[in-house]
């Protein structure tokens, strides 16, 4: 019976460990493992996150005209977040976007405008 524990326990928190630190360093990066991490981190919850377009920021990677953008994102609390997103096609220069986020994974984008922000989050965004 000692045996079958030790069998079971020991892999299990050995998996458990590596878990809690992966999902630790994958928190505010936005590589590819991050991002793929980002989906299953049970330490970081869904959020909004808000960002300004910046153009000189994208790249058309792939000639197919999705651009890859990495800006920085602010949350409601005006904390900074590295944001790291693909917009279908060019998006437009100077806009404000609401990117839902879990850590490092984009969940989805949307245009937003001053009233739909806040104000300490626009006007950071505004000095960028």
């Amino acid at each position: 019976m000692k045996q079958l524990l030790k069998f079971l326990i020991l892999p299990m928190t050995i998996i458990g460990i590596v878990y809690i630190g992966a999902c630790a360093y994958t928190k505010d990066r936005t590589d590819e493992f991050s991002q793929a991490m980002g989906q299953f981190n049970f330490l970081v919850k869904e959020e909004p996150r808000f960002v300004k377009i910046d153009n000189s920021k994208g790249k058309d990677e792939d000639g197919y005209g999705n651009y890859e953008y990495t800006l920085t994102g602010y949350d409601k609390d005006s904390n900074k977040h590295p944001i790291k997103f693909t917009g279908m096609g060019k998006l437009k220069q100077g806009h404000f976007l609401e990117v839902t986020a879990k850590g490092g994974y984009v969940i989805t984008y949307r245009e937003v405008f001053k009233n739909d922000m806040p104000n300490n989050v626009y006007n950071k965004l505004l000095t960028e």
